[in-house]
Formats: structure tokens, C-alpha cells, sequence
């Protein structure tokens, strides 16, 4: 989705503005879709099976047929882009935390289901908005920026590499890289894989890409396994002091005992999450060592990660990571927390009373 994003804007940035504008005022003008008789059948995958009614898929097909004849190569992904924008707004779904909810006029769990998300937009309404708005950023776009900074501003390049970080970082140059910025998956169990599916399934990803997504992104949900090979992506220098920062971490490595006690004694709501837990750690250390090479002298590296807590043990992930950062050659600046923390589940709270966990921004330097 990430990649979608940043290469539509791109593309946007990058090609003939005043074309685009003409072809979006006339697909918004004409709104063929409703006369279309074809259609492209929407590629489902088994978890997002009827997401939309059946006059709202009907309509998708249609609207994915206009974008099939479409001559303008670049502007048929700007047209998906749109589509892939409002996938939520016109489906029985809602996305809630680790999975897609479901609305109860969706007829799945047909007399248990009683969840009402409030208005599902029409198709029509909702892609006439959408384009719409597009239009109206991509007209503001040239005179925004500026009249926000004041300055004279120049656009840079922008590159996208697509893939895991666990895989891509370690093909970089060392010493590089001014600034890194990052909000990395949680150590919070959320399944992007499940709350992204619509979105997913809409970019063709199938059923064994999703899942091939699913385990090779970093390790934050009960459902990734154990990775094979981390050893042969990262040098052994890395690995090597990786490894054993994540070894050093005791509070950490107690914290993975006594949750395994807990599964053997099985209280633990999810017998995956002493794996989830574990891997998090452990695949952020290689992480951290490896953004500690490819940053200039200096550089800050600023991160927005939140605590968490498992069978009633606070697990402090910013003074954790923290630590890992100083062994990989990090000045800890400052951990940033939030007025507002977060609360913790009703089973957690039922068993271990309420502790709220803070939501913080970190920023290191590379020494």
C-alpha cells in the first residue's frame, strides 16, 4: 500500500499535469461506468468474499473495465488508485486493530453478527468524491508547499524500493543517509496482511502472495514464523553484534520465560506470541545495526513505536530498543511520550487491572 501511495504521487508529479486534469474532469463528467454493459470481476481473496453488495461489485467491475480500455497507460493506475482509495467506504468492512470487522448486512455470521458501521457509500458518490479530490490536490499541489514554507522550494527525487526491510537494508551503502525516518509495525499481534486485504486483493496480490507478504515482512503477528536465512542477508559483522545485543536484553529475555511459562501452562490467549515477541526483538536488532551503518556521522534517526503488554507483563519496547540502539552506536536524544497513552484489551484488564503504555517517539544519533 506504502508503495502505491509514493508511486501514484510520483507518477503524478512526473508526467503532464494539465493531461491528467482533462482526463480526470472527463471520466468525473461522463461517469461512464453506469453505462458500461462489461465487466473485470474483482480478484477475491478467501477473506474479503462478499465485501461489497451486489449492485456496488457489479458497479467495480464496470468501472475496472473502463480502466482496462483506458489508452493513457499512466493514467490507468491513477484511476485504480482511486478505486483502491474508497475499497472501505462502500464494503460491509471496517478496519479494527488485527482484522477487518464486519458489518452485519454483510450476512456473514448470519444471528451473531450485530455490528452496524453506519453509512456504506454508494459507488458512484464515493469515486465522483475521490476523483474529485485528486483533481482539487493536483491543481493546489505547485502552490501549497510554497505558501506553507515561504521559501523557494525544489522537489527532489524519489526513489521506492519495494520489499522487506530485513532484505533490503543490507544492499545499501554505508555512511549515505542524512536522515532516516520510520514508524515500523508494532510488537502488537496487528495482521496488516488481514486489515489491507481489500486493498490487496485490488493490487492482484492472490492468495499465495498474501501470505508469502505476511511471513516475509518483520516479525509482529502470531501468524509470522521463524525466518530462515537471516544469517546469509546480513553481514556477520552485523549479525554477529545483532545477535548478541538482543542476547544482552535480560529484561527482555525474562519477559520470554515467563511468557512461556505462561503458554505451557497455557494462559496465554495465543501460544504464538511468545514467537511473535521473541522475533520482534530480535529481527529490530539487525534492523537497528544495519540503519547504525548506512547513516552519515551525526545523523538522527527518528522512530514512532508504542509499549506493549502481554499476560499482564509490561514489555517497555522504547527503553529496549533503546538500549540495542546505544550497543549499535546511537546517542539516545530523547524518547518523546505521548500525553495520551494506550489502554489495554478487556481480557488484559479483566485479569491484570488497567496500565496504561506509552506511546512514544524516539530520536537517536548516530555517534
Amino acid at each position: 500500500m506504502g508503495t502505491e501511495i509514493i508511486e501514484v504521487k510520483k507518477l503524478i508529479y512526473e508526467n503532464d499535469k494539465k493531461t491528467i486534469t482533462e482526463l480526470l474532469r472527463k471520466w468525473i463528467n461522463e461517469s461512464a461506468w453506469l453505462y458500461e454493459t462489461e465487466i473485470v470481476p474483482f480478484k477475491h481473496l478467501t477473506i474479503t468474499q462478499d465485501a461489497f453488495s451486489e449492485v456496488t461489485e457489479n458497479l467495480i467491475g464496470k468501472y475496472l473495465r473502463l480502466i482496462e480500455r483506458e489508452e493513457h497507460t499512466q493514467f490507468k493506475r491513477i484511476l485504480r488508485f482511486a478505486l483502491l482509495c474508497i475499497l472501505e467506504e462502500i464494503s460491509f468492512t471496517r478496519k479494527d486493530g488485527q482484522y477487518l470487522r464486519w458489518d452485519y448486512r454483510s450476512g456473514r455470521r448470519a444471528g451473531e453478527n450485530t455490528f452496524n458501521k453506519g453509512p456504506i457509500k454508494e459507488f458512484n458518490e464515493a469515486i465522483i468524491d475521490k476523483l474529485n479530490i485528486i483533481l482539487k490536490d493536483i491543481n493546489n499541489s505547485n502552490r501549497t508547499l510554497h505558501d506553507l514554507m515561504e521559501v523557494e522550494t525544489k522537489r527532489g527525487h524519489i526513489e521506492v524500493l519495494a520489499g522487506s526491510c530485513l532484505s533490503i537494508l543490507p544492499k545499501l551503502d554505508s555512511n549515505y543517509y542524512d536522515i532516516l525516518m520510520t514508524s515500523p509495525p508494532y510488537c502488537n499481534r496487528y495482521d496488516y496482511t488481514r486489515t489491507y486485504a481489500l486493498e490487496l486483493a485490488l493490487l492482484n496480490v492472490g492468495e499465495v502472495g498474501i501470505r508469502e507478504l505476511r511471513q516475509n515482512m518483520m516479525s509482529c503477528t502470531v501468524e509470522n514464523r521463524d525466518k530462515e536465512n537471516l544469517d546469509l542477508l546480513f553481514g556477520k559483522d552485523v549479525y554477529k553484534k545483532a545477535t548478541e545485543a538482543f542476547q544482552d536484553q535480560r529484561e527482555l529475555q525474562d519477559i520470554i520465560i515467563y511468557l512461556n511459562d505462561k503458554k505451557s501452562k497455557k494462559e496465554l490467549n495465543n501460544p504464538g506470541i511468545v514467537r511473535m515477541v521473541k522475533n520482534y526483538f530480535y529481527e529490530m536488532s539487525l534492523i537497528i545495526y544495519e540503519c547504525a551503518r548506512v547513516l552519515k556521522p551525526n545523523a538522527p534517526f527518528v522512530m514512532v513505536n508504542d509499549n506493549v503488554r502481554y499476560a499482564g507483563a509490561n514489555i517497555p519496547v522504547d527503553l529496549i530498543l533503546s538500549d540495542i540502539a546505544e550497543k549499535a552506536g546511537f546517542l539516545i536524544d530523547k524518547i518523546w511520550i505521548l500525553p495520551i497513552g494506550k489502554g489495554n484489551s478487556s481480557q488484559q484488564m479483566g485479569e491484570h487491572g488497567r496500565e496504561e503504555l506509552r506511546k512514544c517517539l524516539y530520536i537517536w544519533r548516530k555517534l
